[in-house]
């Protein structure tokens, strides 16, 4: 049986049917606090067992913290710490992609990457990040000349000493595998409730915890995950977790027209340092060209600080400039910035029964954890059973793939006479710039999850997010959205309430 999707919204802004109004009085097997990439992800492998699951967040859509803005590059995991639970992670994780991106419909490209030494100083790691390769079983690594680089990538700088060629690193969309983990987490029976900050984890009583929100409602579960990421520290706090550090760490990004795709056509990536993989140059899947991240540490309060800035900016164009100089002169269409979080205790920090039996705060995941969510995900149903006595029977009725979207990555309904002959909306062109017409956006509005705001609709079509940003189609989508749910246009949202487009 399916499971619900409902936002805590006031009356007016969605459907009366998709309006949270109270919890469920039937306590639930696990409640995932977060749903990122990673809580997600562990909703989905949960959700092929007979149990029930809740996930709650504070945001109105899925993935629209920390998951939302990163690079969108699957890892191999070459030169992450051997011997780690990361490395293990993201290492099996690789290796499953490309069959999940398949079965998921999740946009997925192998394209490769090259990690660049521009000086003699990292000419000679490149032999000890060669080494670390191999010892992460990544063995399909190549050391490659200066020559063979600029054969390579002929933009390449000048100043390249010699390279590492990494061949599965790949890109792809990290909207979409959120969405598509979530959408088969509902098909199969778990329930989502967004828009509700989780504000505490107290005892109930009989052996269940309580998810308790800021507005008093209170969520029962036997098992408790916080996955909050930013919002794990304060939540930790609540249920007397182990002390941990964190803070924000800002990355902010340039996208660059689609005309600049011809100059790079793999992944180019710097030597690493110490607290940062550094800023690189990648295709995106969408066709565009992506330059970032900066790594700007923040205190713990500036949870919300994705606002980009003319130093960091700055920085990203200067350190893009070491790995493709050329790409400086092409135009930026859009900028962003994403908080990752940092740990001083380390990555990749798994606590069951952290302070409170059945409560699992997970720590200090890292960009990898866009990579290694699957095999992630099944770590901690691994500890869920192991450690904190979570009984698990097969759902033999959970299904684990789903139909693509009209318009779907490549596919473009406007070029099908057949489809557009049946539905004229598929005909009818919304956003020029990604070419997305009025049938996939209204497709989008009625998928699963039932989006409502215009950013979680940007996300799932791409309309709005071309070399206009909007600007011709912003309000057409509100109205889409509009028409589509019975919401008035007054009540559509950026991306929640109080971000009303028409304020």
């Amino acid at each position: 049986m399916p499971g619900v999707i409902r936002y805590n919204w006031p009356e007016g802004y969605c459907e009366p049917e998709l309006r949270f109004t109270g919890q469920s009085a039937e306590p639930y097997d696990v409640i995932i606090v977060g749903a990122g990439v990673v809580g997600c992800a562990l909703a989905y492998r949960l959700s092929h067992y007979n149990v029930r699951v809740l996930v709650l967040d504070r945001k109105h859509d899925v993935s629209e913290a920390t998951s939302k803005a990163n690079s969108a590059i699957v890892h191999t995991g070459f030169d992450a710490p051997p011997g780690t639970l990361e490395s293990k992670l993201v290492t099996g994780a690789s290796r499953m992609w490309p069959k999940m991106a398949e079965r998921l419909k999740i946009p997925y490209m192998r394209t490769s990457a090259i990690l660049l030494a521009i000086d003699d100083e990292q000419d000679h790691l490149i032999a000890k990040i060669h080494h670390k390769a191999l010892e992460n079983g990544v063995d399909d690594v190549e050391v490659l000349t200066a020559e063979r680089v600029r054969e390579m990538e002929p933009n390449a700088a000048d100043t390249v000493r010699s390279g590492l060629l990494v061949p599965r690193e790949s890109v792809a969309d990290p909207f979409t595998t959120s969405v598509a983990y979530a959408e088969i987490a509902l098909a199969n029976g778990v329930d989502f409730v967004l828009g509700v900050d989780v504000v505490a984890v107290e005892q109930a009583g009989g052996g269940l915890n309580a998810a308790v929100t800021a507005d008093g409602h209170r969520f029962a579960g036997r098992f408790v995950v916080n996955a909050a990421g930013l919002g794990s520290w304060h939540l930790a706090q609540t249920y007397g977790g182990a002390e941990f550090t964190i803070n924000p760490r800002r990355g902010e990004f340039l996208i660059f027209d689609k005309l600049a795709s011809k100059l790079v056509s793999r992944i180019l990536l710097p030597v690493p340092t110490p607290t940062t993989k550094g800023i690189l140059v990648s295709p995106t899947i969408f066709g565009n060209l992506l330059m970032g991240p900066t790594a700007d540490d923040l205190p713990l309060e500036m949870v919300d600080a994705t606002d980009t800035t003319p130093a960091g900016l700055d920085h990203v164009r200067k350190g893009g400039a070491k790995l493709c100089p050329s790409l400086g002169k092409w135009p930026v269409i859009a900028t962003y910035a994403g908080l990752r979080c940092n740990c001083a205790e380390g990555s990749y920090i798994i606590r069951p029964n952290d302070g409170m039996q059945g409560v699992m705060s997970v720590i200090g995941i890292r960009s990898t954890g866009f990579t290694a969510s699957p095999t992630l995900a099944e770590h901690l149903i691994e500890r869920l059973v192991e450690d904190c006595g979570l009984k698990l029977e097969a759902n033999s009725d959970a299904v684990d793939s789903r139909e693509a979207y009209p318009g779907w990555w490549a596919e473009r309904p406007y070029e099908d006479a057949a489809k557009v002959a049946a539905d004229a909306a598929y005909g009818r062109m919304i956003c020029y710039c990604e070419k997305i017409t009025e049938g996939e956006i209204a497709a989008a509005v009625n998928s699963p999850l039932k989006p409502r705001t215009i950013d979680a609709i940007r996300r799932r079509t791409r309309a709005g997010m071309g070399r206009c940003q909007g600007f011709n189609c912003y309000a057409r989508l509100a109205e889409i959205i509009s028409r589509e749910s019975g919401a008035p246009v007054g009540r559509i949202t950026k991306c929640g309430p109080g971000s009303e487009v028409t304020a």
